[in-house]
This record gives structure tokens, sequence and C-alpha cells, in this order.
């Protein structure tokens, strides 16, 4: 799906707009409830994500180990474990990396939705079949890096025919998710192209540690079940608010 490109002077036409309602009728009629789920567990919207091995215990491992880190925004609770590893499905990606697994919990009385399942292009109107569930961008900020999950707003003087999307699940009030992404190392910087608002700053030399980031926000329209990926809402894309984006405290980056 290619964006249709503006001059500044030119004035908006709203050419996605019929598709963006149809989006917003369809999610009223067919879209899972905010709440569905299981409390507490880790299924979530019919499928599953593998709980975070070792997240229990704390501290950073040495040469080869695991480090651990959590955070809280908005009353979302993030633990993460960063460990030498591969993806979980062979041959996407063939150079040695990092897997961070993680659990959100929702702390609040309010249905969330966690916006983490990212496809490698935002620019599609639909989740493509062949999503990898571990994607995650890569970007600086503030001299640090960041490992993470989430949407970017669309490029000034940028239009869609029809709206980007990103998947979403269901985090439910009391509830928890389980995730898991990976990168390649060393750590390279990975954002959307010039059609997305994303920071291209190069990444600190060497860098040693990262936070690791998910975007959490409200549950609800418009959103509707993914036709092509089980278990995952499919909303138009966004970039999260300053409350919106969990992030833990620094992660150091295991060695193989």
């Amino acid at each position: 799906m290619k964006p249709i490109l503006r001059a500044p002077s030119t004035a908006l036409v709203p050419v996605a707009a019929a598709a963006i309602a149809t989006l917003a009728l369809a999610a009223c009629g067919s879209a899972a409830s905010p709440g569905a789920g299981s409390s507490g567990g880790s299924t979530v919207v019919g499928g599953t994500m593998p709980a975070p091995a070792g997240s229990g215990s704390g501290g950073s491992g040495g040469s080869g180990g695991s480090s651990q880190a959590t955070g809280a925004s908005g009353g979302v609770r993030l633990v993460a474990t960063a460990a030498p590893g591969s993806p979980a499905k062979a041959g996407i990606k063939a150079e040695p990396g990092v897997v961070v697994e993680y659990t959100l919990s929702n702390t609040g009385s309010t249905p969330l939705a966690a916006y983490d399942v990212v496809p490698a292009s935002l620019g599609s109107a639909s989740l493509p079949a062949d999503v990898d569930r571990e994607h995650a961008w890569v970007y600086a900020d503030g001299g640090s890096v960041r490992v993470s999950k989430q949407g970017f707003a669309t490029a000034p003087n940028v239009r869609f025919a029809a709206a980007p999307t990103i998947g979403a699940r269901t985090l439910p009030a009391g509830g928890t998710l389980t995730g898991r992404a990976f990168v390649p190392t060393p750590l390279a910087l990975a954002v959307p192209g010039a059609d997305f608002t994303a920071p291209n700053d190069p990444l600190p030399a060497a860098a040693g540690s990262f936070s690791f980031c998910v975007q959490v926000g409200p549950a609800g329209s418009p959103m509707r079940p993914s036709a092509a990926v089980q278990g995952v809402l499919e909303t138009p894309v966004a970039a999260p608010a300053a409350d919106t984006l969990v992030c833990t405290g620094s992660l150091q980056l295991p060695t193989s």
C-alpha cells in the first residue's frame, strides 16, 4: 500500500474517509470484547504467547547470561528478560541476536490493549498473513537505545489511501500478557521509512545496554479481529502518547 504524498501547500482531501469509516463500522460489529482474555493468565483472544523463561530471577547475568528489568506506566507493569537467542521462526533471521521475553500486567480497572504485533512495514491497510510477531523497532532516545514494540505517526504531508494498521492484543483489567521480541546483534537502527515520523539518530557507538518498551493504550473501537493473524486485533496505527509507552530500565546486552 503506497502512500499519497502531498506538498505542504496542498489542501487535505479526505481520501481515506470511506475506508476508515468502513473499518470503524466493522469494529463496532465484530471486534472482540475489550475484556476478552484470561484474567491473570497468558491466553488472549484465542492465542497464547510463551511465558518468559527465568522471569523470577533478578539482576544481570554474566557473559552469555540474561538480564532483567522492570518498568511501569498508567497502571501497567512491564517485566522483561534479555538473553542470547534465535527467532522462533527458523529462517527469518540467520544472524545472532537477543531474545527479549516480557510480561505485561494490567494493575488497573480498565481494559487495555498492547500494540505489540508490529508489521515490519507499517504501510499496509491490513496485517499480512506472515507478520513476524517478534518484530521490534530499534532507535536512539536521549543517548540510550530502545528496543520497542509500538506505532509511529505518519510523516507530515503524507496521506494514505486507507489507514495503515498495527496488531493489538487485549490486556484485561487485572490480567497479564506474555510476549517475545528478537533483535539481531550488534544492535542497528531499525525504524519505519520516510512515510512515518520516526527517530533516525545514529545509535550510540558500541551500545552495551538498552531499554525495552511496549505501547499500551485503550481497548475498543476501531478494532477488529485480524482475518490473517489468529488471536490478534487490527487497529489504525498511531504514535504512543507519553503515558502509553511502557519502558523498562536498562537491560544489559548479553553476549553469546
